[in-house]
């Protein structure tokens, strides 16, 4: 099965675009997790359609991965198809920005910036693609993807449709896209909805205002730690309640089990030391968990996708 399933992988995406037993270690921020079955880079919206058609019929898990930010991978790998969207056109029409989902956020903020369209300064420097920050409804220094997203274009079942920004269902770090566990965010190995691209909607502004707002949040983003990471682990569970702020409080700056450690720099943060597997970021988020629950009563939730 396993040669059949390689060879339909090879004939629909391209030789060169099919790799197998890839460690997701490689292709995650955290730099953690075991190998993959198969990574397939995705050139066009067609070709994700008949390669998503073909998988359900074989029955085989998938997952969508954009640049490997906020997800935790197994140690064991993924038994199934990484698909990596690779499609990437972005294009404008006065106030809105259309971008394929594969679009790196870097790249679509420096679109806005040069086509004096503003609204999206605060999502510079976030190493993610577009559709993966739609998916997690990313957002940062006080801006989210809900409040430009006005529309998505979406796979659904085998069928392509156009989501408004209502049906989404945007809240804190969540949205429809997802369709995960809301305590411990574990990853379904076969998505309901793929985002193919989405609609944003800006304000016009001066490219030099526009490049001064992206300089002074690039400023701000290195307070962050340079080690491999997955970015804030934890959600924050309500406004006022700062999750680095109050780990830090805790003296939990600088604890390790195995080779993760909480972040010197931002304690909201857990980093690869080198080495670290997924097990150990696991003991180590859970005993945070308990920690912060036995001081403050709050439960936190996990932020990062547990794949």
């Amino acid at each position: 099965m396993r040669n059949i399933l390689l060879d339909y992988l090879k004939h629909i995406a391209g030789d060169k675009n099919v790799r197998e037993n890839l460690p997701l270690s490689q292709i995650t921020t955290f730099k953690i997790g075991g190998p993959a079955k198969f990574v397939v880079d995705v050139l066009s919206k067609e070709i994700l359609m008949r390669l998503i058609s073909g998988l359900s019929f074989l029955g085989e898990k998938y997952f969508i991965l954009g640049l490997g930010a906020n997800v935790l991978a197994s140690d064991d790998g993924f038994n199934g198809v990484i698909i990596r969207i690779a499609f990437k056109d972005i294009s404008h029409t006065d106030d809105f920005i259309y971008a394929d989902a594969g679009a790196k956020l870097g790249v679509v903020c420096n679109f806005a910036r040069d086509n004096n369209l503003a609204g999206l300064e605060w999502a510079v420097g976030i190493p993610a693609t577009i559709g993966g920050a739609a998916y997690m409804n990313a957002g940062a220094f006080g801006g989210q993807m809900s409040d430009i997203i006005v529309m998505a274009d979406i796979l659904e079942n085998g069928e392509l449709k156009t989501l408004s920004a209502n049906s989404i269902k945007y809240g804190y770090r969540s949205s429809v896209f997802q369709g995960l566990d809301k305590t411990v965010r574990v990853a379904t190995s076969r998505q309901k909805i793929v985002i193919l691209g989405v609609y944003l909607k800006l304000q016009r502004s001066q490219k030099d205002i526009i490049a001064q707002k992206m300089k002074d949040i690039l400023q701000r983003r290195k307070t962050h730690p340079k080690e491999p990471s997955a970015g804030s682990v934890f959600k924050r569970p309500f406004d006022g309640f700062y999750v680095g702020k109050v780990l830090d409080e805790l003296g939990l700056k600088g604890y390790q089990i195995g080779g993760a450690k909480v972040s010197e720099k931002h304690a909201g943060f857990i980093v690869n030391t080198g080495g670290a597997t997924c097990k150990d970021v696991l003991h180590l988020m859970e005993d945070i968990k308990t920690r912060v629950k036995n001081k403050t009563g709050v439960l936190l939730e996990n932020e990062i996708v547990l794949l």
